[in-house]
């Protein structure tokens, strides 16, 4: 079921409830805004359709608001309820939030506070509605869309889980953070929540490596130049062509700090302003952002703003690095195989049995990028029966030659000791080594044992 962005206003004035219609359209454009004017109506209104918001007058004919109040905190637990009235009694306000109002305010009062109590009402509302769906998700161990991830290959537990958590928060209005090393698949993943919450709407994915804040902007928001005969062009940004569709941001924390200013203002406010454009247009678009970077790291280094930061890990999905997929390497082998052979119009050859369990101790530093690039070139190498094992061999020799050398390799800190220092951890770990054997140690660091007990001495 869609999470509900819907909200109800109950008054028995008409012309009251268009005003207020017309301004929390205005004010709030990412939410669908109904009007009752019967009191006896809003029960079955609630039957029928997903309410997220009911705002209620409280001096009605038929049913005051108060009793509507109880029915609905009653019958439909998961909808909350606003109190807007020109009754300005203390009262019967708290009378009404102890009751289970979210909230009590008088007509006359500013609607923009009003309104930014609507907002924060119907991010309450999702985030419990999340939560009971994310608990059902996790109990039941299940997928609903199972279908949506059929871009996706693996048996890992672990990775199974983040499918069932993307299923449970695809539909959230908050934005998702997909963090995991280069060639996890954090594009699939976002490609996956597409299909989750607005698969028949646009998909666009923007890579933010290297953009410039100007570019940013004029990408996004786009721009309106009036000429100096008085008509207007406009470039399109990609706010407006994403609709209500998904946008994914790829590697978030290459947007430089302006930028990332530019970008909370959308996140929070739900609305943007092309370059050149005194008037705001809504954001009605699903947000998805990814990174191979660490954003809290970012953030303590003064790269990366804090109020972005945490809006951006509202959601949070970890992808887990190839080398701890080992369930997944003979699955994923084999889809590459096939996938070569097609591609080059070659026999798909054998997978050798043996292969995955020989690439168990390979670290993979390059990910699903890195094996895809290793079984093309494995099949290019074969004979069209058994696979070439080859490039892979190759790769393992190479990162025991490499471990090799790093492990021989004296590593310093950025502060460089003392020889004085140098001298004392030497002889330090050579007695630790040889169980605080002078004569073993002295032979260890090359000087006699009479040396090693005076340098020993003068510690």
């Amino acid at each position: 079921m869609k999470l509900a962005r819907n909200i109800l206003l109950v008054d028995d004035e008409a012309a009251w409830l268009r005003t207020l219609a017309l301004t929390l359209n205005r004010l709030v454009p990412e939410a669908h805004v109904d009007t009752c004017v019967d009191s006896r109506q809003v029960i079955n209104r609630l039957s029928v359709d997903d309410y997220a918001l009911v705002l209620l007058d409280l001096t009605m004919p038929f049913h005051s608001g108060e009793t509507l109040l109880e029915m609905i905190r009653s019958d439909f637990p998961k909808t909350r309820v606003i109190i807007v009235t020109g009754v300005n009694e203390v009262d019967t306000a708290v009378r009404c939030i102890k009751n289970g109002a979210y909230d009590y305010f008088i007509k006359t009062d500013k609607v923009d506070d009003l309104a930014r109590t609507v907002r924060r009402a119907l991010e309450v509302v999702g985030l419990e509605r999340n939560y009971i769906r994310i608990k059902e998700r996790f109990l039941s161990r299940t997928l609903s869309q199972p279908e949506a991830f059929n871009n996706i290959l693996t048996c890992e537990p672990a990775l199974l889980d983040q499918f069932r958590y993307l299923e449970a928060v695809a539909l959230s209005p908050e934005p998702i953070l997909i963090q995991g090393e280069s060639g996890t698949g954090k594009d699939e993943f976002a490609k996956s929540c597409h299909q989750l919450c607005c698969r028949n709407a646009p998909f666009i994915n923007v890579n933010l490596t290297g953009i410039s804040t100007q570019a940013f902007e004029l990408q996004l928001f786009g721009q309106l130049h009036t000429k100096d005969d008085g008509q207007i062009s406009a470039q399109v940004g990609i706010l407006h062509q994403v609709g209500n569709g998904l946008l994914y941001l790829n590697e978030i924390g290459e947007l430089p700090l302006e930028a990332q200013a530019k970008l909370v203002d959308v996140i929070e406010h739900k609305q943007y302003y092309p370059i050149g454009s005194d008037r705001p247009y809504p954001v009605k678009c699903k947000i998805i952002t990814s990174t191979q970077d660490d954003l809290l790291a970012l953030n303590i280094a003064g790269k990366f703003r804090s109020d972005l930061l945490y809006r951006l890990r509202s959601h949070k999905i970890k992808l887990p690095p190839l080398r701890e997929r080992r369930l997944d390497l003979s699955l994923l082998i084999n889809h590459f195989i096939a996938l070569a052979a097609q591609e080059m119009g070659l026999e798909s050859p054998q997978q050798p049995s043996h292969l995955a369990h020989q690439l168990e101790g390979y670290s993979f530093p390059g990910n699903l990028h890195e094996l895809k690039g290793m079984v093309f070139d494995s099949v290019s190498r074969s004979n069209g029966i058994q696979l070439n094992t080859t490039p892979f061999m190759e790769a393992i020799n190479e990162q025991k030659s490499t471990t090799g050398t790093l492990a021989n390799k004296m590593v310093f800190p950025k502060k460089l000791p003392t020889l004085a220092e140098m001298s004392n951890a030497l002889i330090n770990e050579a007695m630790s080594r040889t169980a605080s054997n002078q004569t073993a140690a002295a032979q260890m660091l090359g000087i006699s044992q009479s040396a090693l007990s005076r340098r020993l001495k003068g510690q």
